[in-house]
C-alpha cells in the first residue's frame, strides 16, 4: 500500500470512528443508564425541530453563493434517481426472497428511504477539513449539499405520504392472507389472473359483437318490410276493387304487425337479457371493490393520532382496543375493533380553508422553511451581506456592527451554536434506537436471504452505479463541475448510506404491537457493516474527486 493510498484510507476512516464512538454512547446509554424512549423523544425533538434547521440554514447562508446556487438541480436529479433504483432493487428482492407478511411493503419504503441525514453530515465535516478541499468554505458547503437529499427525502416522506405505506402491512386483509408463495407458483398465480382478465374482456367483447350483430338484424328485417306495406297501402287507395278487398288488406296488415310485435319482443328480450347479465357482473365487481377499499378505511377510522410531541407528522397509528365480553380489564386483543359512523348529519364539513391548509401544512415543517430562508438570504445579496460579510457590499454599502462583525451576524451565531448540537445528537439517538432493537425470537422465520440482499443492494451495488454515474456526468455534462469537488464527493458518498431509521420510528408508531422487529433485523446487518463499507465508499470518492 503506497502512502498516498493510506492516507486516503485514514481519511476515510476517520470519521467513520467518530461516528461509531458516539453511536456507543447512545447504547451505553440505552442499557445502563436507563435512557428511556420518552427522553430520547424529547431529543429527537430538539434535534429535528431546533438543531436540525438552524445547522442548514447556517450553513447555507454562509456557503451558497448566486454562482453555486444552481447545484440544486444536479443534486435533486441524483437523489431522485438513489431512490427509483432502490425501490427497483427492494421490489427485487421482496419478489426472490422470503419476506415476512408484516413487511411487504415497508421493504419498499427501506429501499427509498435511506440515511441522508447524520451519517453522511459527520464524514463532511470531518474530510472537509483536509485536502482536497478548502477547509474555510466546504465544510459548510458540504453540509449545504447534503440539505437538498435531507430536503427530497423529507418532502417523499411526508408531505407526498410515503410514510402512509407503512401502514399498509398491518391491514387486516394484508395480515389474513396466506404466507408467501414460492417464487414459481407466485408468478404462476399471477399469470392465470391476468389470462382471466382477458378472458373476460374477450367475452365482453364477444358480448358486444352480438349485440351489434341483433341490432342489424333487427334493422335490415324493418328495411325489407317496409316498402311492401306502404305499396299495400297506396294501392288500396287508388281503384274501388281494392275497397272491396279493405277487410283482407286490414287483417294482413295486423297479422305483419302482430309477427313483427313479436320479432321485437323475442329480439328485446334477448337484449335484455344480456344487459342484465352485463350489468350484474359489473354491479358484482364494484362491489368487490367496495369492500375491499370500506375495510381498509374502518381500519384507519379505528385509529388514534400522534400526540402533538411527536417528531414528524403522521396519522393514522392504530392503536389496540379493549374487549368488552373479557373479565380481565387489562387484556388487549382486538386491534382493530369496529365503531359505529356517527350520523352523516352531526358530522361537520371542512370549509375550502381549512382542506387547503391540511394540504399546505407539511411543507410549513421548521427544517423546509429554514431552506426556503437559507436559499432567499444566499442568493439575494444584500440580505446575505446582513448575516456574512459579501464582497462589494459589506462595509462599503451595508456598514458593520460596533464589534466590526455585519448587523444581523449575532443570528449567524446563534443559529450555528444551536446547530453544533444536530449531529452529534442525532448520532447518540441511533444508538440508543440500535440498543432497544428486539429481533425476532424464532431466528427460524428470520429472512436471511431478503436481508443479506437488501445489504448489498443498499450499500454494495448502488453505491458502484452512484460512482459510474456521476462520473460519466462529471465527464459529459456540466452537471457536476470539476472544480466543485465538493458536489461530486456529497454525491458518491450518499449513494451508499444505510436505510433511514426513521422508517424504524414509523413502523413502531404504525404496528398495533408498537414493534418493528422485522425492520430491525434488517437494519442491524446494514450498520454493522457501515463501518467497512462506508469507509471504503468515502476513500473512492476522495479519489474520484482528488
Amino acid at each position: 500500500m503506497t502512502t498516498e493510498t493510506g492516507a486516503i484510507v485514514y481519511k476515510a476512516f476517520a470519521p467513520t470512528i467518530k461516528m461509531m464512538i458516539c453511536i456507543g454512547f447512545g447504547m451505553v446509554l440505552t442499557k445502563r443508564m436507563g435512557f428511556k424512549p420518552v427522553n430520547a423523544k424529547g431529543v429527537s425533538i430538539l434535534s429535528l425541530n431546533i438543531s436540525l434547521p438552524f445547522l442548514i440554514f447556517s450553513s447555507m447562508v454562509s456557503s451558497f453563493t448566486p454562482d453555486n446556487i444552481k447545484a440544486f438541480g444536479p443534486l435533486l436529479l441524483i437523489a431522485v434517481i438513489y431512490q427509483l433504483i432502490g425501490l427497483v432493487f427492494a421490489f427485487i428482492t421482496r419478489e426472490l426472497f422470503y419476506v415476512p407478511k408484516d413487511f411487504h411493503y415497508g421493504i419498499l419504503v427501506m429501499g427509498i428511504l435511506s440515511n441522508w441525514g447524520n451519517v453522511p453530515t459527520a464524514v463532511v465535516q470531518t474530510m472537509a477539513k483536509g485536502a482536497p478541499f478548502n477547509p474555510d468554505t466546504d465544510v459548510d458547503l458540504g453540509v449545504a449539499y447534503i440539505a437538498v437529499f435531507i430536503l427530497v427525502i423529507n418532502v417523499a416522506l411526508f408531505p407526498l405520504g410515503l410514510h402512509k405505506v407503512c401502514a399498509w402491512d398491518f391491514r387486516e386483509e394484508h395480515l389474513s392472507q396466506p404466507d408467501q408463495l414460492p417464487i414459481r407458483q407466485r408468478w404462476l398465480k399471477r399469470m392465470q389472473k391476468l389470462r382471466k382478465i382477458f378472458r373476460r374482456s374477450k367475452l365482453k367483447a364477444d358480448d358486444e359483437e352480438k349485440a351489434e350483430q341483433v341490432y342489424q338484424r333487427k334493422d335490415g328485417f324493418r328495411t325489407t318490410n317496409l316498402p311492401t306495406s306502404t305499396a299495400t297501402g297506396s294501392s288500396s287507395t287508388g281503384t274501388q276493387s281494392s275497397t272491396e278487398y279493405g277487410g283482407s288488406t286490414g287483417r294482413s296488415e295486423k297479422n305483419f304487425d302482430h309477427d313483427e310485435a313479436e320479432n321485437e319482443d323475442k329480439f328485446g328480450s334477448d337484449l335484455t337479457y344480456r344487459a342484465r347479465n352485463t350489468n350484474q357482473a359489473q354491479g358484482e365487481a364494484i362491489s368487490r371493490k367496495k369492500s375491499r377499499a370500506s375495510s381498509f378505511h374502518s381500519m384507519m377510522e379505528t385509529t388514534r393520532p400522534i400526540p402533538p410531541t411527536a417528531p414528524f407528522e403522521a396519522s393514522g397509528i392504530a392503536e389496540p382496543c379493549k374487549d368488552h365480553s373479557s373479565s380481565n380489564n387489562n387484556e388487549l386483543n382486538n386491534y382493530h375493533h369496529p365503531i359505529e359512523p356517527e350520523p352523516l348529519s352531526n358530522t361537520p364539513k371542512k370549509s375550502l380553508t381549512s382542506r387547503i391548509w391540511k394540504i399546505l401544512e407539511p411543507f410549513f415543517s421548521p427544517f423546509l422553511l429554514a431552506i426556503i430562508a437559507g436559499v432567499v438570504c444566499s442568493v439575494i445579496q444584500p440580505i446575505k451581506a446582513l448575516f456574512v460579510n459579501v464582497d462589494g457590499w459589506s462595509v462599503t454599502r451595508i456598514p458593520n456592527a460596533p464589534n466590526d462583525e455585519p448587523p444581523l451576524s449575532f443570528i449567524m451565531d446563534t443559529a450555528t451554536f444551536l446547530g453544533a448540537v444536530c449531529v452529534p445528537g442525532a448520532l447518540v439517538l441511533l444508538g440508543a434506537s440500535f440498543g432497544r432493537l428486539k429481533f425476532p425470537k424464532n431466528w427460524n422465520d428470520t429472512p436471511f436471504g431478503a436481508i443479506i440482499a437488501m445489504t448489498v443492494f443498499k450499500m454494495i451495488i448502488i453505491p458502484v452505479i452512484g460512482v459510474f454515474l456521476v462520473e460519466a456526468l462529471r465527464d459529459n455534462t456540466s452537471l457536476y463541475p470539476r472544480e466543485d469537488k465538493m458536489r461530486t464527493f456529497v454525491a458518491i458518498l450518499l449513494s451508499g448510506t444505510p436505510s433511514s431509521t426513521n422508517q424504524l420510528v414509523i413502523t413502531q408508531l404504525y404496528n398495533p404491537e408498537g414493534t418493528a422487529d422485522t425492520l430491525a433485523a434488517f437494519l442491524a446487518l446494514q450498520y454493522l457493516m457501515m463501518p467497512i463499507l462506508s469507509t471504503a465508499l468515502a476513500a473512492i470518492a476522495l479519489y474520484v474527486v482528488k
